[in-house]
């Protein structure tokens, strides 16, 4: 329906064209690729528009000067360093076709102003050359205007404070080594490209797959590898429109979201298998490609699934070279992290509770629907649940024995199977 609309209005503008040709100049522009298929769609159109004008992209010192031409105009002169830092913004954004060029520069310089005015009003007395000056800190972190995620700890030193997961901590380890060692070749002058550094992270749930890209994002921003570092979580739901040919503009913006960080894309397999998932599949390969120097697209599911996943596109293979697997927690991990989650609210454990946890832990197949963490955080909430009611019932307890949980209290949480999910809860 909507292509016969088109259709008629590509006719109509032929028809006034044709009528007005001696006092009316008509200009089309848009995208190469797309205003040639404009130019294609009807015969009558190519002969209507004989001249083709191209734009190209600017440079980067075309942008810097277009940047400080801008600032000029707003009354303010930018230090060398200042520059130096846009150049570097420059060097490490995307140039893939929706590259805002001039509108870019337009955006930071607004930004920049802004910051500026907030840092010289802080001042007591600021002088003419304090008014004027745009200084390195008055830039924005980022060309996108998602501010950089300052981790408290280094994150590197949080992944390996996780429990368990040694096979993926040397992963990630490995990956952070081969990054300073392309900003090292960097440094010393030698031309680097940038690798592709979409990941497919396979396990179980809650084997921290999630916490893991978001130390991924975070880590990659410290290393200078990311403009931000914050992470995108999505699902299909997310991505996917209730039309064919709205799904495109959703998987755009989730990943025009995500630019400077990392796009989680759980349960990446429920894409494969209907035209709408592959539209969604078709839009993201092509996204990953023109973003890949200030994105990563980590896809997330069970194992076998996200085999079935990479052979639904031939582009996806080789988009994602990296692949790490996460492992279901050992009953002593898991044992581990159930003390942990408790700690964290402030409980402790009588002697009798790891025992009988690993009790709990042996009656519950394991397999793809085990949750895992996930397992232990429910189990802490009903044992929290078990424990609220023994001691409402007990009169008045102590203190002590009011953060204390007991193994009767993970008596009656042994966990059930959901039937939505199909995860023991």
């Amino acid at each position: 329906m909507a292509e016969d609309y088109g259709q008629e209005a590509i006719a109509e503008l032929i028809k006034v064209m044709e009528d007005h040709r001696d006092d009316l100049v008509v200009i089309v522009a848009g995208y190469e690729r797309e205003m040639q298929r404009f130019i294609a769609s009807d015969p009558g159109l190519a002969s209507r528009f004989p001249t083709t004008v191209r734009f190209p992209g600017f440079t980067d010192a075309e942008l810097v000067e277009i940047f400080t031409g801008q600032a000029a105009a707003a009354g303010l002169t930018p230090a060398p360093a200042a520059l130096d830092k846009i150049t570097e913004l420059l060097r490490r954004a995307p140039r893939g076709r929706s590259f805002g060029n001039a509108r870019v520069m337009r955006n930071l310089c607004e930004r920049a102003t802004a910051l500026q005015a907030r840092r010289v009003t802080a001042l007591r007395r600021p002088g003419p050359d304090d008014l004027a000056a745009l200084l390195p800190g008055d830039i924005p972190d980022s060309l996108s205007g998602a501010g950089r995620v300052v981790p408290a700890t280094d994150p590197l030193a949080e992944l390996d404070a996780l429990i368990g997961l040694s096979a993926v901590k040397e992963e990630v380890h490995r990956l952070a080594a081969e990054a300073r060692g392309a900003e090292l070749r960097r440094a010393a002058g030698k031309q680097v490209t940038v690798p592709t550094r979409h990941m497919i992270f396979t396990g179980n749930p809650g084997t921290a797959k999630t916490t893991v890209a978001r130390l991924v994002a975070s880590g990659y921003a410290h290393l200078g590898l990311l403009s931000s570092g914050h992470l995108v979580e999505v699902s299909r739901a997310d991505l996917i429109g209730p039309y064919l040919g709205q799904t495109a503009p959703r998987v755009r913006a989730a990943v025009e979201q995500a630019l400077g960080g990392v796009l989680f894309v759980d349960e990446a397999y429920s894409l494969a298998g209907d035209a709408y998932g592959q539209e969604a599949v078709a839009t993201l390969v092509q996204l990953m490609e023109e973003y890949r120097g200030d994105l990563v697209v980590i896809a997330a599911g069970y194992e076998r699934e996200m085999d079935a996943f990479l052979t639904a596109n031939s582009g996806l293979a080789s988009r994602f070279p990296k692949r790490i697997a996460f492992p279901d927690y050992t009953d002593d991990e898991l044992t581990a992290i159930f003390a942990h989650l408790a700690a964290a609210e402030g409980l402790t454990l009588a002697p009798d509770v790891p025992g009988r946890l690993r009790t709990v832990l042996r009656d519950i197949p394991r397999g793809p629907s085990f949750g895992n963490g996930r397992l232990m955080r429910n189990l802490l909430d009903a044992a929290v649940a078990a424990q609220s009611e023994r001691l409402t019932a007990s009169g008045a307890p102590s203190d002590t024995e009011i953060i204390t949980l007991r193994a009767d209290d993970l008596r009656a949480t042994a966990p059930t199977r959901d039937e939505a999910t199909g995860l023991y809860l």
